[in-house]
């Protein structure tokens, strides 16, 4: 869902600012992003444990505790999932500045992050709102997950017997190292890369995608995001982990089993404009002219 010259400011007028760890370089693009904001009486909290900037009046502020209109990250995709995994509040929108290997979810380069920011501060912009997986087993729920639902054997190399229903119907029954739903914006990370296809943001599905299944026991599919997804641990004594967006895992018990369907919470991007094709073409699929 699309939303066009929303208000960014609110009467906190207040923005974090998170960086991929490790990465002195990114200090430079940090501290010209802290400046504008700062030049324009807004509040920045940067999380310390990550980016580097001099600025005195920058607050330093742990990213669960930052309470922000809206927040900046400057990395790749893994750093736009480690926040929100962080933030008290994951529908707090996000600029994010590319200095990843991919990035297929940031919006601005480094050199183009300033000039966005500026239109970004006048409202000259879009949000948009992305699909969120909700998980658990039983009554014990998961965090939410921006990608995938992933479960695999908690020993590594071994494999799973699953059993797959859909709305309570059986639909798959078989053997793979893993398993995972992923939403359209995972349908291109790890779901991609395990053989399943692109959806894109205006298809309302979720996608089944097993990992590695002998004789292709289990079969990819596409299903309603309204569906409710249960992958069942049939094997006695296989253990499995359930992998939310390859950030937390939590132990999953043989013989359980795990629902997955689409949580009432979103992630909230900011855009300088609707520009999903040329993310894909540009990042996710180079092609030669």
């Amino acid at each position: 869902m699309l939303e066009e010259n929303p208000q960014i400011l609110s009467e906190k007028r207040t923005v974090g600012l998170v960086c991929k760890p490790g990465q002195p370089l990114m200090g430079k693009t940090a501290s010209h992003l802290v400046d504008t904001l700062i030049s324009r009486n807004i509040a920045v909290q940067v999380d310390e444990g990550s980016c580097h900037v001099a600025h005195q009046k920058a607050e330093p502020t742990a990213i669960e505790d930052m309470d922000v209109d809206f927040v900046i990250t400057i990395g790749g995709d893994g750093t736009i999932l480690y926040t929100l995994t962080q933030l008290k509040n994951r529908e707090t929108p996000l600029f994010c500045v590319n200095r990843g290997t991919i990035g297929f979810m940031t919006e601005a380069s480094t050199t183009a992050a300033n000039g966005s920011l500026k239109l970004i501060l006048e409202n000259d912009c879009i949000i948009e709102s992305v699909v969120n997986l909700s998980s658990g087993v039983g009554d014990s729920v998961f965090e939410d997950a921006l990608n995938e639902v992933y479960v695999v054997s908690k020993i590594p190399g071994r494999l799973l017997t699953f059993k797959v229903t859909v709305d309570g119907i059986q639909v798959d029954y078989g053997r793979a190292d893993g398993a995972m739903l992923a939403t359209p914006t995972g349908s291109s990370a790890y779901a991609l890369a395990a053989g399943g296809s692109i959806l894109t943001p205006n298809v309302h599905g979720l996608i089944f995608v097993p990992v590695c299944p002998p004789r292709f026991e289990l079969k990819s599919m596409v299903i309603p995001d309204d569906g409710l997804l249960e992958l069942e641990l049939i094997k006695k004594g296989a253990h499995g982990l359930a992998v939310i967006d390859g950030q937390t895992q939590f132990d999953i018990e043989p013989l359980a089993k795990v629902w997955i369907r689409k949580s009432k919470g979103v992630t909230r991007f900011i855009r300088i404009s609707d520009n999903y094709y040329d993310r894909l073409n540009t990042r996710l699929i180079p092609r030669k002219q």
